[in-house]
């Protein structure tokens, strides 16, 4: 009778967890079921982010038409760095206001064991990537031939690439950022400040040389430096601008590349400086020298770092239950 209270009390005191019953493919394949069934079935939220797409898409597009003449460079440089920055933005903020409260549900479900944080986590990123995709699609599509981007079939199926990537990165952030943060409140708090810090070390506003050397790192890991600068590339390279006489002129868009420190290798499409790669994040990462290359690369690290980190976060976060003890003897 002694062994059978006292496994009755360890069966009380003991925290509400067991293992997943289904195995990992099968919880996979619910949870994705359920989180696509939640994506198509949000009509008014999508109705309401492809009409931002739409309408920001043609706000640039009202603005901006690019031509060859000098002062079409900086226009151009201008552009490609609001849409870096408005990317990060967009998907930083949607990721960040909606994570934090379907994380409340997932610990509440995963503290009782009903499925493992690995599933969860791909279901939620796989049922999600298809939207993101669209989206970066329907503003690219509209975007590129409404400004007056260059008008070549593989520029813009790289700029349509890229961009993606941004987007699929930038969102990575958010959801780092959401389930490291102890609330909602807490998330949206860390979200200016880090968007806010990516926008300033761009690659754009202020030179490598006038960075302090504490925040030197920053560039490396801002998904807007290399969001921007893998646009720049891929637009500015093998465009030629003409010149007004007697004024400076910028000749090549490799010219003017290198304005912002960025120098193409010996093919003009994006072979760098190797020294200035190995500072990055891309330091054990074989090809530096191709500049745009390595904002793709950069771009793909900064995603799986912090896909790494919203594993560690939701793996580290366990609903936690106070010990009951049996009630004492009167």
């Amino acid at each position: 009778d002694g062994d059978e209270a006292a496994a009755e009390e360890a069966a009380v005191a003991a925290p509400r967890q067991q293992r997943p019953r289904a195995g990992i493919f099968e919880q996979y394949r619910l949870l994705f079921g359920r989180a696509f069934r939640q994506v198509t079935r949000a009509k008014l939220p999508m109705l309401i982010k492809v009409v931002q797409q739409v309408s920001t898409a043609l706000i640039y597009g009202g603005i901006y038409q690019l031509d060859d003449s000098q002062r079409s460079i900086q226009d151009r440089f201008g552009l490609l760095s609001l849409v870096s920055i408005g990317a990060t933005n967009l998907a930083v903020a949607g990721t960040v206001r909606s994570f934090p409260k379907e994380k409340a549900i997932f610990r509440e479900e995963q503290s009782k064991g009903i499925y493992g944080v690995l599933p969860y986590f791909l279901s939620k990123v796989l049922a999600d990537a298809p939207v993101s995709a669209l989206l970066s699609a329907i503003f690219g599509g509209i975007l590129y031939p409404m400004v007056g981007l260059q008008r070549s079939v593989s520029k813009f199926l790289r700029f349509l690439g890229l961009s993606t990537l941004h987007s699929f990165s930038s969102s990575a952030i958010g959801l780092s950022l959401g389930a490291m943060a102890p609330s909602q409140e807490a998330a949206l708090a860390l979200m200016p400040p880090v968007i806010i810090l990516m926008i300033i070390f761009n690659g754009f506003n202020i030179s490598p040389e006038s960075t302090p050397k504490i925040v030197r790192w920053i560039p490396q890991v801002s998904a807007v430096r290399w969001g921007f600068e893998g646009l720049s590339i891929n637009e500015m390279s093998g465009l030629k601008f003409q010149c007004m006489p007697r004024r400076p002129c910028t000749e090549t868009g490799e010219a003017a590349l290198e304005r912002l420190n960025v120098r193409l290798g010996e093919n003009g499409n994006g072979g760098g400086d190797r020294a200035a790669a190995a500072e990055g994040p891309l330091r054990f990462i074989p090809r530096p020298q191709a500049s745009f290359a390595r904002a793709v690369m950069a771009e793909g690290v900064i995603l799986a770092v912090c896909y790494a980190q919203t594993l560690r976060a939701l793996g580290s976060q366990t609903r936690s239950y106070a010990a009951m003890e049996a009630p004492s003897a009167l």
